[in-house]
Parts: C-alpha cells; sequence; structure tokens
C-alpha cells in the first residue's frame, strides 16, 4: 500500500512539474507583453543563464482566461486562445483576429473635454483608455466646481462591423460653493488657527485645487503629522468641510550629519528642532554647521499667525573664509511673511555686525568693523513640480535690500538680486533655462567685502571653481563684482535605470560697475552624471571653457541646480 501511495505521488508531481510556454500566431501582441501579463518574465537573449518561462499544467485553463480578457481590452474580441500540450512544452495557439477599431465619438459637454479624452476615431477600443477618459471628465467637472456634475458614458461595440461607438455625456448642474467650516483643535493646536490656513473660504467657489493647495498649505507646518479636508457630506450645490489634524507624537527631532560639496569641502551639521514650541505649531531651531571654509551656528523661533502670515526671528553668527580675507557676522533678523502658494511675500530687517580681517590686500578688501541695518523685501513664486528633481514649472524670485548711512548705519547702499528658471520637459527630456542678475550699489560709507558678488562653481559657472571667476589681484584672490548676470542652459536626458545624463553651457557678465561689461564673457559647457536618489540626484558635472579647456572644474552636489 505504501508503494502504491509513492507511485500515485510520483505520478502527480511529474503532471504538475512546470513547463516551458510558448506561443504561436501571435502578430500584434509581443510575446514579452503576453509573458508579462501572466506574471512571467522573458529572460534578455544575453542571458543566456536563465531559463525560459514556464507554467505548471493546472494553470493552464486560468492562463487562457487571462489572456483573453488581455485581448478583449485591447479590442481583439475575437481573438481565440488553444492549448496545445505536450511532454515537453506548452504552446498556446492564438488566432487573433480582426479588433474592435473607434468608428465615431459623440461629445456632449458644456465644458471641453476633447484634451481629456485619450481615443480617438481610428485607434482600436482600449478598455483602459476608455476607463481613464470617464476618471479624467469627472475630475475636470469637479475642478471646475461641479461636484454635483452627472455623466453618461457608454461603448456600444459591434462584433461584426468591428467598430466601436462611443458617447461621453455631462451635465453640469448647479456649480458648488464651500460652506460652513467646523476644524477640530488638538491639546496643543487651536482648530480655529489651522482653519485660517486653509486656501478657501465659506462661500467661495468649491474647487479642487484650492483643497490641493489647502493640503499643502497645513504639511508645511511641522507640527501638523496629518491633515483630513472632508468634503463627502454635500448639502446639494453647498460642500460643508470638515478639517481634522493630528500632530506629530515626538515634536522635538534631532539631526546630524556629514557630507562633501566641491564648493566648501567635507562638511558637517548637527541641530535639534522642537517642532510645536508652546503650541500653535511654533517651532524653535538651534543648528550648527561646519565646512572647511566656514562655520556658522544659528538660533530660529517661527510662529504661524493668521491668514497666511507668519512671523520668524533668527540670531546667528558666521566666520568664513574667503580668498583675501575672512570675514565675521554676528547677526538679528526679524521676518514677517506671508504665503499664498505659489506665491511669498516677505519684509525683514536685518541687523548686521560685520568684520573683515586677516586681509591680503587692503585695498581691495579693506579691514573693518561694520554695523549695517538693512531693511529687506523680497518676492517669490515657485510652481515647479519639485524641489530637488523638478521635470517642469517655474520660479522667479526679487530680493531688494539697503542702507541709510546714520548713527545706527555705517554705509548707504542698495542692493538688487533678480533670479528666475523656467522648465520643460518632453516624457524623460528635460530642457531648462536659468538666469541670474544682481547689482551692489554703495553711495556713503562702506559694506563688508562679502555683500559683493563672486562667481564660478556648482550653483553658478561651473567651469570655474568656487568664487574663482573674474579679475584677480597680485595675490591671484578673486576680487568679486559690483554687477553681475548669469545664465544657463541644460539638457537632461535619460541614460539607464536611475542614471540621467546633462549638457551644460552657462555664461557670465560681471564688473566693477553698476552695469555688467557685457564686452567679457565668461563662458562655461560641459556635461555631467545624475544618479537619483530618494533625497535627490547625486550629481557630478565636468566643465571647461570652449576657448580655453585649460581652464575647467568638476562639481559636486545633491540636487538639481534649479
Amino acid at each position: 500500500m505504501r508503494i502504491l501511495f509513492l507511485l500515485v505521488a510520483l505520478s502527480l508531481s511529474l503532471f504538475c512539474k512546470p513547463l516551458p510556454l510558448l506561443f504561436s500566431g501571435n502578430k500584434k501582441m509581443s510575446s514579452s507583453d503576453l509573458y508579462t501579463t501572466l506574471g512571467l518574465r522573458l529572460p534578455y537573449a544575453i542571458e543566456m543563464w536563465e531559463n525560459k518561462p514556464s507554467i505548471e499544467p493546472i494553470l493552464v485553463s486560468q492562463s487562457v482566461t487571462t489572456l483573453t480578457g488581455y485581448y478583449r481590452s485591447l479590442g481583439y474580441f475575437e481573438a481565440k486562445i488553444t492549448p496545445d500540450e505536450t511532454n515537453e512544452s506548452i504552446t498556446f495557439v492564438i488566432q487573433e483576429n480582426s479588433p474592435v477599431a473607434v468608428s465615431d465619438i459623440q461629445i456632449n459637454s458644456p465644458l471641453d473635454i476633447h484634451k481629456v479624452i485619450d481615443l480617438e476615431e481610428g485607434d482600436l477600443f482600449d478598455q483602459e483608455k476608455f476607463t481613464s477618459t470617464k476618471t479624467k471628465i469627472k475630475k475636470q467637472y469637479y475642478a471646475a466646481g461641479f461636484c454635483n456634475a452627472t455623466f453618461n458614458t457608454k461603448a456600444w461595440i459591434d462584433t461584426q462591423e468591428h467598430e466601436a461607438h462611443l458617447l461621453f455625456e455631462a451635465t453640469p448642474n448647479e456649480r458648488c460653493t464651500f460652506g460652513p467650516i467646523i476644524a477640530a483643535s488638538t491639546p496643543n493646536i487651536d482648530g480655529n488657527l489651522t482653519a485660517s490656513m486653509l486656501r478657501f473660504k465659506e462661500g467661495d467657489p468649491y474647487t479642487l485645487e484650492a483643497i490641493q493647495r489647502s493640503y499643502e498649505t497645513l504639511y508645511v507646518q511641522e507640527a501638523i503629522a496629518r491633515a483630513t479636508i472632508n468634503d463627502t457630506d454635500r448639502n446639494g450645490s453647498i460642500v460643508p468641510i470638515t478639517l481634522g489634524i493630528e500632530e506629530v507624537e515626538k515634536p522635538i527631532r534631532f539631526t546630524t550629519g556629514l557630507g562633501y560639496s566641491t564648493d566648501q569641502g567635507f562638511g558637517a551639521q548637527m541641530g535639534i528642532k522642537h517642532r510645536n514650541f508652546l503650541g500653535n505649531m511654533k517651532t524653535l531651531s538651534l543648528d550648527a554647521k561646519y565646512t572647511q571654509i566656514k562655520e556658522s551656528a544659528s538660533a530660529q523661533l517661527s510662529i504661524p499667525l493668521w491668514d497666511h502670515l507668519s512671523a520668524h526671528g533668527e540670531v546667528g553668527y558666521v566666520n568664513e573664509q574667503f580668498q583675501g580675507y575672512r570675514s565675521q557676522s554676528v547677526f538679528e533678523k526679524l521676518t514677517l511673511k506671508h504665503q499664498n502658494i505659489p506665491t511669498s511675500l516677505l519684509a525683514a530687517v536685518l541687523v548686521d555686525q560685520a568684520k573683515t580681517y586677516h586681509s591680503d590686500n587692503a585695498e581691495a578688501f579693506p579691514e573693518s568693523n561694520l554695523f549695517v541695518i538693512s531693511p529687506i523685501m523680497e518676492f517669490n513664486r515657485d510652481t515647479r513640480d519639485k524641489l530637488l528633481e523638478p521635470s517642469k514649472g517655474n520660479w522667479v524670485n526679487a530680493k531688494v535690500q539697503g542702507s541709510l548711512l546714520s548713527s545706527f548705519s555705517d554705509a548707504t547702499y542698495f542692493k538688487t538680486i533678480l533670479s528666475g528658471a523656467h522648465i520643460e520637459s518632453f516624457g524623460e527630456h528635460v530642457i531648462a533655462a536659468r538666469i541670474h542678475w544682481g547689482v551692489l550699489r554703495t553711495y556713503e560709507g562702506a559694506v563688508p567685502s562679502y555683500y559683493r558678488f563672486y562667481a564660478g562653481g556648482m550653483n553658478s559657472n561651473r567651469a570655474y571653481t568656487y568664487r574663482a571667476l573674474g579679475p584677480k589681484d597680485m595675490n591671484g584672490d578673486p576680487l568679486g563684482f559690483n554687477s553681475l548676470l548669469e545664465g544657463t542652459l541644460e539638457y537632461r536626458f535619460p541614460i539607464y535605470a536611475q542614471i540621467r545624463g546633462v549638457i551644460f553651457s552657462d555664461l557670465t557678465y560681471g564688473s566693477n560697475n553698476y552695469i555688467p561689461d557685457y564686452q567679457l564673457p565668461y563662458w562655461g559647457v560641459g556635461g555631467g552624471l545624475r544618479y537619483v536618489t530618494p533625497i535627490g540626484p547625486i550629481s557630478i558635472d565636468v566643465g571647461a571653457n570652449p576657448h580655453n579647456f585649460g581652464q575647467h572644474a568638476i562639481q559636486f552636489r545633491i540636487g538639481e541646480l534649479f
């Protein structure tokens, strides 16, 4: 009896032994796609050590059903699949037959929905595209404020004529508005404060964009671990809102890190932050950083206010090595900021006790101990899709600061910086352009040497090392500029897996006057590699002056230039 049992078990194991799977007759569908549909992988030609895909005979019927459904989803409603089994392999003999194509598309919609329809006349009827089109139409109506819109989408399939007739119909009904807003408080955060951060008010037109922007604003607050904006309890065209938040369980966070950049060399950082200091999302942070050319320490307090306003206070110390001199700064900065994503506007006052010492050139870099009080105005607009690896969008930044010579300030000066960038993507290929302009004008008194503009390095012209671009004194130290204009053009492209490439051109103009010298360009061209990581791409660039390849530099950083 035991021997009989073993023989039966052996026979079953042989019967269930996986056999190589082959396809025959498939002309429109590649074998690779068919294997993928079954959860199998066809090895590349160079992977000669890998076995061909195989399945167990008991799964043949299920596999035929899966492949038949796959063919139908792509318009092949009359496809027939017949298994042919031998002791050595299993072959699926496929008759694809004629597919169903889209014959006509009827659209009845007050909103223009043509751009979101993924199918065109003459296309094969793809069920996935048909389903995604229905979803996109609904999103477009909801985004426009029609939360009670009704939809009628149908597909009539004529298998005899191999035609598909499609209908996309929408009725917007009454436009919706935001209703009463109820915001729950937590033990340490006032619900009225979080409600004031929403990007809409009661009575405003209902849009998904307003809700999305509200989420972005809330999650900027580090004290919030989770936010929910409930808009499902609708009363006709009125959409009441219930806002709930959860505080971070551990508001105190320590940070530490080591790094390296071609600009500042090896560096270390350590910090501590309380993300809900004394409640209501106030943050208090202490930071210390060290690099081969710069040491700094600072304390910052940020206080969210009502209606998208926030106040910030910072005190700090910076000791930095420039070529030709050293600088030391003890500063205090008070800022009032209005954030209306993607735009922000801030007004600030900077109190700077600045010392220039260990100068190698007293004429170019006079040793001094200056006290400067500078009001600052800054505007910023950022629509990039991502900060570390953007693929589309643009940003603009305008900053103006200055001071008047008085018993409180040692200089009358004016400094303006304008910057902007635009990024366009074409699939995985990206074209990006950036421009940066600045001018420093000193009327009376003196400003610290480090208020001047320096160029060269990974965030500037990459054919030159950090701050090394431009005229130099007798000691070979760069003198910097009173005016600067820089432009960059990049082409970013995929290479393999997580590796990307870039080709770039950097152009710099500068002068000691208040207008850059356009007769003396500093040009850099080159290329680089990017390895994409969760914290941003690790970047290495090699740039050179095309008129003098002896002038070249290698740059390293984490994140794209812009």
